[in-house]
């Protein structure tokens, strides 16, 4: 038989287990808005008989139970869409931080409100033209020599842009590194703590959003893959199945190329992330396209050496066809758009374009061919150099163009694995207030069965055995 008390145990586990409930909905209510936040439930179920002697019990009304058990408190987490989310910000930093940069390199060949290299180009051939009907004129030589200046200039000035853009790329780069590094001390210490918790059997949940948000962070930065372990901590792997945990990174740079070092046990090796912000500023640091087949994509690098192979070209060229005499008189200095300028003859003098040879073998008149003709600018062009300089500007709208595209379908995916996440994780306050009122009717509820059995009690212990006093 149920002892006399026993349905103050049941009721009592009643206001307990609504209390409970109460805290965790205004736990959730005060962490509306907190980033990382993950929504919490309360764990309950119907307490068990368990003692020998319930066990036994003949009477079926001591086989009722023992009320209500707190299992304990978790969180609405799936490890499914933490995954979906995670790849979808990883492939949209890739993309996000590849238009970042390739957008600064659009603005330098951009000329939509600035006259730039084609211009320059156009303006050279027509001053040449000008040139080669009035031979011997200085003041035409001077204006053509003036033209030619600035053709040099502009390509100076996209080069110095180009490297700006590079240093700036690295810059952001070596701060990616560094932020991937610090987040990963952060996983080691609250991975740590996470366990030692996890021995004394309180694990917060507080931690775990903590973590996740952490997890979060380096997704962004590489392709990762998370593995529960039995103690509690997770195990954080990325390309090649690399323990990101155990490693530190670092940038260097040799021959021209950027590279990612993983440091782990004193030992250095090449990384190369599948996804994520760093390969993004890898690709475009590293990537010369038709240039570099071990780096295809074209990244910075591409667009560098195109400019540099128009340079030499037009110096080149141009250098050969100035001549008298059967001596060559080179009108430029440098082959690259750096170092490219007028010679130092032709700054003296304007007339250094050979003018007083007639007919075909007249310099002037090489020279608006050559500007006419289709000479193998690269390898991989050959063309006019107004047309080569166009094709440059062709090729960067369109991979801009390309880029964003990727951006936009991969920012699209991470919004909606982002949305279908929250509405697991996040916090509503049309549930919580639901919860609120529930638990606050169950703790009135166990509050009134308890004041029913106190009234029991008293008509049992005060009253019983006193008719016909």
């Amino acid at each position: 038989m149920a002892s006399t008390f026993y349905g103050f145990e049941i009721a009592k586990s009643g206001l307990q287990a609504s209390q409970m409930g109460l805290n965790v909905t205004g736990q959730n209510v005060a962490n509306l808005n907190t980033d990382d936040y993950t929504r919490q439930i309360l764990n309950a179920n119907a307490a068990n008989y368990s003692s020998g002697a319930d066990h036994y019990a003949r009477l079926a009304a001591s086989n009722i139970g023992q009320g209500v058990e707190v299992k304990g408190i978790s969180q609405t987490r799936d490890a499914v869409l933490d995954t979906e989310v995670r790849t979808a910000n990883s492939n949209y930093n890739t993309w996000e931080a590849t238009y970042s940069a390739l957008s600064d390199v659009e603005a330098v060949f951009d000329e939509s409100t600035t006259d730039g290299l084609h211009a320059m180009f156009t303006d050279f051939y027509n001053q040449l033209e000008g040139l080669s009907n009035n031979t011997g004129d200085i003041g035409y030589a001077t204006i053509a020599r003036s033209s030619a200046e600035k053709v040099t200039q502009v390509l100076n000035q996209y080069a110095s842009q180009l490297s700006q853009i590079r240093s700036q790329i690295n810059s952001d780069l070596s701060i990616s590194v560094q932020d991937v590094n610090t987040t990963v001390d952060k996983l080691n210490s609250i991975n740590a703590l996470i366990k030692d918790q996890a021995v004394r059997g309180a694990v917060s949940n507080e931690l775990l959003d903590t973590r996740n948000g952490y997890i979060d962070t380096l997704s962004g930065y590489m392709d990762i893959s998370v593995t529960p372990n039995a103690d509690s901590t997770v195990s954080v792997t990325t390309t090649g199945g690399v323990d990101l945990l155990a490693s530190s990174f670092s940038v260097t740079e040799s021959g021209g190329i950027t590279s990612i070092i993983r440091t782990e046990a004193g030992t250095d090796s090449a990384f190369s992330p599948d996804s994520g912000s760093l390969k993004g500023y890898l690709q475009m640091l590293n990537g010369a396209g038709v240039y570099d087949t071990a780096n295809s994509y074209k990244g910075l690098a591409y667009y560098e050496k195109a400019l540099d192979s128009l340079t030499a070209s037009f110096a080149t060229e141009f250098n050969a066809i100035n001549s008298s005499g059967g001596t060559s008189l080179p009108l430029f200095e440098g082959t690259t758009a750096a170092d490219i300028a007028i010679s130092d003859a032709w700054l003296e003098s304007a007339d250094y374009i050979v003018t007083g040879v007639t007919g075909t073998n007249d310099n002037v008149i090489k020279m608006i061919n050559l500007m006419d003709a289709d000479t193998v600018i690269s390898p991989y062009f050959t063309g006019t150099y107004e047309e080569g300089s166009r094709s440059i500007m062709s090729e960067i709208n369109v991979e801009v163009g390309y880029v964003s595209d990727m951006r936009d379908m991969y920012g699209s995916i991470l919004t909606a694995s982002e949305n279908e996440r929250e509405s697991v994780v996040g916090v509503s306050i049309n549930e919580e207030t639901t919860n609120l009122m529930k638990y606050q009717k169950a703790y009135q509820a166990a509050a009134r069965v308890m004041t029913a059995l106190d009234e029991v009690l008293d008509v049992l212990i005060n009253k019983t055995g006193i008719v016909g006093r």
